[in-house]
């Protein structure tokens, strides 16, 4: 006989008490026990009294007609997250119908979504979570608007499950006095941001054909080497604070330095005499060219042997007369920074090999950048377009996307074609398997490439990468949400006169805080009616505490009496409904991002 099937929604339980059926089929007279245990008491559920108890317990029956029917009440969560385990058993003269497996992305067994069973047991399991959260609050991309005195809004449900629409309220005020916001535009959902904060690789991932140093670095004062190097591959500067101006990894060069032969070596020589003291225009590892001889070898400067000679590494022959080219080994043999203020000292770094140098060398740096990154987690999140928001390494406007190294042929014309050498994809695993968790992928390592090369020093960075509107959150986080009937409103200024006006445009007032020349109107008892709601002209903006408003039409107002200012403020509210139709696995922030909705005055 034969157990076909077992069903009973193995779906999260919430954190409350939830009762649910189950049902076993297969052939009449089929037998079978049913034990279910929870994993972290190890107690197991009792089918009479439907309680949990210490003591072994189980269901054991066989099948009166072709299936079984019965229900397990499950407790609430008393502390932590939980599990049960679940294991039919068939009995002699019964077996589970065929195994057929399933496997999760990182090989190992998908439990529940295997049936049958190759065995006598046939096992499944229910995952029990403490209620997850979803975070609402204002948000200021990159910190370009202060966003004080937060008040978030947080809606708490069971993990996996819907919400209703609901009402939230958000809000922020400014941290500086002198300062009030203003309204640009009414938010909608694609004003709302999520992201993901991967950690970034130690090293980027070269692209084959990818300029990693594009751009030489501002020159800088004192850039000259200051004292000849002869040994080792610490450098010296006259600039006093070589942490400002160069960085780990920077690419060095240098220029070329030209000087003339002073005497015939035409039938070959390694001692060649110049013009002009030797130890001002080479040091020993330069590489020499100047003649056809020269330029057809690797000829270096072997030693410095007097004021006006220096010897070659091999016998060449060179006339007088001849302009000689002297280029450093860092020129030809790729030396980057390793340390900056090397040992403490403000002007010292260290290069990656030793080289020698003449005294007064100057140098040039040249960041290391790159487009393609190792990320630790995310890769399975993670988009094209999405946004890189700015971070203290991150180079500004960046955006996930494909790299594409391409040639146009016949630009400009009807048969203008662009041929693609190299394209790397957006986001890659790098065939790197997940890590599974409960049936989930809790961690993805991989790569990313961004449209536009990011400095060596976001090696090892945290940066936050998602962007705005539903779709988005819903990759980044895999919540599908609904925004409906959002405002922003401002919180109007109150504040009182602190002495009489009579027909005056001048108002003196107890505080002038979030009131803004130009932009602020006022009413109150006393503003003339006949004037609809005046402005403030002057003496508001960037200033602080009691003084002196002027309008731009003259009043007459008592001792104390109650003034209200609107269209500025230093309270910002964002109102709202939100409806979730599917929750994400995780607790989640979704983001107003009040740069797009405010300004700051």
């Amino acid at each position: 006989m034969v157990i076909k099937s077992f069903n009973l929604d193995l779906s999260y339980l919430p954190a409350t008490s939830e009762r649910r059926e189950f049902s076993i089929t297969g052939d009449e007279g089929a037998e079978f026990k049913l034990e279910i245990r929870d994993n972290t008491t190890n107690y197991y559920y009792n089918f009479v009294t439907n309680i949990f108890q210490a003591n072994v317990s189980s269901l054991e029956d066989k099948l009166s007609t072709f299936d079984y029917n019965g229900e397990v009440v499950f407790p609430a969560i008393t502390g932590s997250s939980d599990q049960y385990d679940i294991y039919l058993f068939a009995k002699p003269n019964t077996k589970h119908n065929t195994y057929i497996e399933s496997r999760f992305a990182d090989g190992s067994l998908d439990i529940n979504g295997s049936s049958g069973s190759n065995s006598l047991m046939l096992q499944k399991v229910i995952h029990q979570y403490v209620d997850q959260t979803l975070t609402i609050l204002p948000y200021s991309v990159g910190g370009t608007i202060e966003a004080a005195s937060v008040v978030n809004n947080v809606i708490t449900f069971p993990k996996g499950s819907t919400v209703d629409k609901q009402a939230f309220t958000i809000a922020c005020s400014v941290s500086t006095a002198t300062k009030c916001y203003r309204i640009i535009k009414q938010p909608t959902s694609s004003d709302v941001l999520a992201f993901v904060e991967p950690a970034i690789g130690a090293a980027p991932i070269n692209i084959q054909g990818e300029n990693i140093y594009p751009t030489a670095t501002a020159a800088f004062t004192g850039d000259d080497i200051n004292g000849a190097i002869t040994s080792g591959a610490v450098v010296r500067m006259d600039n006093t604070d070589l942490s400002a101006v160069i960085k780990v990894g920077d690419k060095i060069t240098t220029p070329v330095v030209t000087d003339t032969v002073n005497g015939d070596f035409s039938g070959g020589a390694t001692a060649i005499t110049m013009d002009s003291a030797v130890a001002t225009k080479m040091a020993v590892g330069d590489q020499v060219t100047g003649n056809a001889a020269l330029d057809a070898g690797l000829f270096t400067v072997a030693s410095i042997d007097s004021t006006n000679v220096f010897s070659l590494n091999a016998s060449a022959a060179i006339d007088d007369g001849a302009t000689l080219t002297f280029s450093s080994k860092i020129n030809r043999s790729l030396t980057t920074v390793t340390v900056v203020e090397t040992s403490g000292t403000a002007t010292d770094f260290t290069m990656s090999q030793a080289i020698q140098f003449r005294d007064n060398t100057p140098l040039t740096f040249f960041n290391q950048k790159n487009y393609r990154w190792p990320i630790d987690n995310f890769a399975n999140t993670l988009a094209e377009n999405m946004v890189l928001f700015p971070g203290t390494n991150v180079t500004v406007d960046s955006l996930v996307s494909k790299y594409q190294d391409t040639v146009t042929t016949f630009p400009g014309t009807e048969q203008e074609v662009i041929i693609v050498k190299k394209e790397v994809p957006a986001v890659d695993t790098l065939s790197i398997k997940p890590v599974i968790t409960k049936g989930v992928v809790s961690t993805q390592a991989g790569a990313v490439v961004f449209n536009k090369q990011q400095d060596l020093v976001l090696a090892s960075d945290t940066v936050q990468i998602g962007g705005y509107g539903n779709r988005v959150i819903k990759l980044v986080c895999g919540y599908d949400v609904i925004f409906s009937d959002l405002a922003v409103a401002l919180t109007p200024v109150v504040t009182t006169t602190t002495g009489a006006v009579s027909n005056s445009t001048s108002v003196p007032v107890t505080s002038r805080n979030g009131i803004l020349d130009d932009v602020s109107t006022v009413s109150g008892i006393g503003i003339n009616p006949a004037l609809t709601d005046p402005t403030v002209d002057t003496g508001a903006g960037a200033v602080s505490g009691a003084g002196t408003l002027v309008l731009t039409a003259a009043q007459t107002l008592e001792d104390g009496a109650t003034l209200t200012f609107s269209g500025a403020g230093q309270t910002a509210t964002i109102t709202g409904n939100v409806q979730i139709l599917k929750a994400g696995e995780g607790n989640e922030t979704l983001r107003f991002d009040i740069d797009k909705l405010l300004s700051i005055t």
